[in-house]
């Protein structure tokens, strides 16, 4: 122990005498879309994530780059890091529970993560939007203070979920943030930022509908954030879209065996087979599912790999469609006499019913049994664990069956 302290001690000289000789090049090295789902008006720009030094990010990731290929986890907490990776024993599968908050006093994930805090492991709160220009927007909602110190008590990691900003010209702004190494640095900056304000355990990163163009640049972008994090022990984790095959456009900039190098976990979102685009169909048809799994395992590791399952529906009509959580859904067939069905092949239920209006209206949506039958399949891959959005949204039968697989 003593001569790994002597090396990396001599490391670190030499690290700081390079560093002073390459500090003039530092600055030129760093030269300079949908939110599908919803994005609030709440979105005001924080005083922190104004004014970030680059430089400084870049002195930040070579050190990242440094010690994290030479030394590997010496210069981190081994026991915060060990639960930051989420390393999984053979038997042991995790839950995180996406959160939400739609308006100011929306308390529905809140409650849902502290009923059911025997079983959920990480919570990933919806709080961050990258902008443009490498800012971070707080979405605003309940105090974050009290939301991250009551996970922290119940013994729950507790990652920043950052999206990326709605298209409103003809360039979507994580386009623009990701070609750019400044402003990937910016908003490296400025996530570090956010998450030692709050003393945060890490961050998913929820870019969505990213041009299949940026490829490259969303697994550089990753890799410069699990440089800059990892030798600090925070969870670097990813949501990505489900795909068979790469020539699905949607999901192509996600190179899964490149992005499996830099993150500790990888959500595969295998819900919204059917959604705000399509006709009436299943959220999340197991044979879908399943493809999709097998698909990603090819290049994503089980022990990082996490399914992910939804706990809402959609109700489409000809008046549009709307995404509806399950108590809303109940009530709706409740209301109008109608008894949900089951779909065998999908394993999922749904129904149909005409409204006042004498509008017909067709519900698919997930319950206790369509999420049993996903949850198996966590088993049967021996992946690390499942993924929900959202929680409060949930049928409440689902939580005798999630305890049982992930107690902690």
């Amino acid at each position: 122990m003593r001569k790994d302290k002597c090396a990396i001690a001599r490391l670190i000289v030499m690290f700081f005498a390079v560093s002073s000789i390459m500090l003039p090049v530092a600055s030129s090295y760093a030269f300079s879309v949908s939110d599908l789902l919803g994005q609030p008006s709440v979105a005001n720009e924080t005083d922190l994530t104004k004014g970030m030094n680059t430089g400084n990010g870049f002195l930040n990731s070579l050190l990242g780059l440094l010690l994290g290929k030479f030394v590997g986890n010496s210069f981190t907490d081994k026991t915060k890091t060990d639960a930051a990776a989420g390393i999984n024993s053979p038997t042991s599968k995790e839950f995180v529970g996406f959160y939400a908050e739609w308006w100011g006093e929306d308390t529905s994930s809140y409650n849902s993560m502290v009923k059911n805090a025997d079983a959920i492991k990480t919570i990933a709160p919806f709080w961050a939007t990258l902008q443009a220009d490498g800012t971070v927007s707080d979405r605003g909602g309940n105090n974050h203070e009290t939301v991250i110190k009551t996970a922290h008590q119940k013994n729950m990691s507790v990652l920043l979920l950052v999206n990326n900003a709605k298209q409103e010209g003809n360039t979507p702004p994580v386009h623009t943030v990701l070609t750019n190494p400044a402003l990937r640095t910016n908003a490296i900056d400025n996530f570090e930022a956010y998450i030692k304000k709050y003393g945060l355990d890490g961050i998913n990163v929820d870019f969505e509908m990213v041009p299949a163009e940026d490829r490259d640049n969303l697994t550089a972008f990753m890799r410069e954030l699990y440089l800059r994090f990892k030798p600090q022990g925070y969870i670097v984790s990813i949501d990505v879209f489900p795909k068979q095959n790469e020539t699905n456009d949607v999901a192509a900039a996600y190179d899964y065996a490149e992005l499996a190098k830099y993150a500790d976990k990888i959500m595969i979102m295998t819900y919204d087979n059917h959604g705000m685009w399509s006709g009436p169909g299943p959220i999340a048809d197991i044979a879908w599912v399943e493809n999709n799994l097998k698909y990603a395992l090819k290049f994503i590791p089980k022990e990082k790999l996490f399914l992910g399952v939804a706990a809402y529906g959609y109700d489409w009509s000809t008046q549009g469609t709307e995404s509806l959580e399950y108590k809303t859904i109940i009530n709706l067939a409740q209301r109008y006499g109608q008894e949900v069905q089951w779909d065998e092949a999908a394993k999922s239920p749904y129904f149909s019913y005409v409204s006042d209006d004498g509008a017909k209206h067709t519900v698919w949506f997930e319950n206790s049994k369509s999420l049993k039958e996903k949850l198996a399949l966590i088993t049967k891959y021996d992946i690390a664990g499942a993924a929900m959005w959202k929680l409060g949204e949930e049928d409440p039968g689902i939580w005798p069956v999630v305890s049982e697989m992930f107690k902690k």
